[in-house]
């Protein structure tokens, strides 16, 4: 007589403290990082030139923001043994490579992440589930395809703007502004482009992502009208990812 496997378990395994901690620190550093963009967005003089100036802040503004979302999200997913805390985890982690001096410690975190934690059941899509609305795909997409007026705002018309303005100075110059903004601006790509990814795959840490998908477009004033009307389609597919566990989904 055949016997059963048994049914994946409900809550992931406890994180460490340590890994918990480190969650912590990236988290209440991402806070000073997208707090002080947020004072330079706020108190930029915008000048003779206020669609170039706002559009070059408030990407770099909104990335910062991202990194924040991504940071405390992997802190809450861990502490609260959400299936979808590694994933999420793992990609924040991998934010800190861009920082350089952050790579060991990525390395570590990935390592314990995927070799000594069970992220217990895989995925909550099913039939009454199965698959993410078609408009918050779309508006994952649309925000990930932005990245192209992005780099063509930046290298194209802000560096020729730029030249115009100062020919004696070399270009090569504002070509290094334009690359910095640009890599400044990477989590925001990123978290939206796993979000589109997630979803399409039917991963629930698509889910989470373009939930802070939506939220960013909200804060960026601009995509305010989108952002709502996603939250409000994310919130009438209650999705199991997105909601709350139950009391014994608490962590012990």
């Amino acid at each position: 007589m055949a016997v059963a496997s048994p049914a994946p378990q409900s809550v992931a395994s406890k994180a460490s403290w340590w890994l918990l901690a480190a969650f912590i620190v990236a988290t209440l550093l991402a806070l000073a990082w997208a707090s002080l963009f947020t004072l330079g967005f706020v108190n930029t003089q915008y000048g003779n030139y206020p669609v170039e100036n706002f559009t070059l802040n408030v990407f770099v503004w909104l990335a910062a923001v991202a990194m924040l979302a991504v940071q405390s999200t992997a802190f809450a997913g861990l502490y609260m043994r959400r299936h979808w805390g590694r994933t999420v985890a793992t990609i924040a982690a991998g934010l800190w490579v861009f920082t350089v001096i952050g790579i060991p410690f990525a390395a570590v975190t990935w390592w314990v992440l995927h070799r000594r934690w069970d992220p217990g059941v895989d995925s909550t899509f099913d039939k009454d589930h199965p698959s993410a609305p078609a408009y918050v795909v779309g508006l994952s997409a649309a925000g990930t395809a932005i990245v192209l007026v992005w780099i063509w705002f930046l290298y194209f018309h802000l560096v020729g703007l730029l030249i115009q303005l100062s020919p004696s100075q070399p270009a090569s110059g504002w070509y290094w502004i334009a690359s910095v903004a640009l890599y400044l601006s990477i989590p925001l790509w990123v978290v939206q482009g796993l979000a589109f990814v997630g979803l399409r795959q039917k991963h629930d840490w698509g889910a989470v992502l373009a939930l802070i998908t939506c939220v960013l477009w909200v804060v960026s004033g601009v995509g305010l009208p989108f952002g709502i009307a996603g939250l409000i389609v994310l919130w009438r597919w209650q999705h199991p990812a997105l909601k709350r566990l139950p009391a014994s989904g608490a962590p012990a």
